[in-house]
């Protein structure tokens, strides 16, 4: 398998960085990407946009780490053809809550590795979220704040947890990044 000190994650994620965990890696090194994600404009396919995310987000530091096997990733949710962004206030979350209420929506996940060798991994995941109706009442402080800085207003490892009916495809995938898809990756012969 892999080492830790071969592995770069373009993210300061900690959601990402605990799920790597899973993967057997003890210290990964994190380093922030440098994209712009508030100023990327996407585009239909959103699954090919998705996907050029994490590619971006993976170029923009690999040539400062060449001896590294570099992991990027993005997460965005979708409900009706509208992407939910990540969130900066609880106004939003509480937005977000609402219209995801009750109904189905989709976390798309785009995950670039890029090997010692230099070669290129790309993985688009689609997952399927149900949520139950949410009550006004059940909007609480912390699970607003819970919500800020999340794709969808939500974070299904913590309070979003508790709205959850089903869901259908990878839970790493809605939490942070697709450790199955990451793990087939690893496995590959071309890896």
């Amino acid at each position: 398998m892999i080492r830790s000190n071969k592995i770069l994650l373009a993210s300061e994620s900690p959601r990402r960085k605990e799920l790597l965990k899973l993967l057997g890696f003890k210290s990964i090194q994190c380093c922030k990407h440098l994209i712009n994600e508030d100023n990327f404009n996407f585009k239909k396919p959103l699954s090919k946009s998705i996907i050029r995310l994490a590619e971006l987000k993976a170029d923009s530091v690999n040539s400062s780490h060449k001896k590294k096997i570099i992991i990027a990733g993005d997460t965005i949710v979708i409900r009706a053809g509208k992407v939910f962004n990540k969130v900066s206030s609880q106004k939003e979350v509480k937005s977000y809550l609402k219209l995801l209420s009750g109904r189905k929506h989709f976390v798309y996940g785009g995950l670039c590795v890029i090997s010692l060798k230099g070669k290129k991994f790309t993985r688009f995941i689609k997952t399927e979220v149900y949520f139950n109706k949410i009550e006004e009442k059940e909007m609480t402080n912390e699970v607003l704040q819970d919500g800020i800085g999340k794709a969808g207003g939500y974070a299904i490892q913590n309070f979003g947890s508790r709205f959850i009916k089903k869901i259908r495809g990878c839970y790493t995938n809605i939490v942070g990044i697709s450790i199955p898809e990451l793990y087939k990756i690893f496995k590959s012969p071309e890896f």
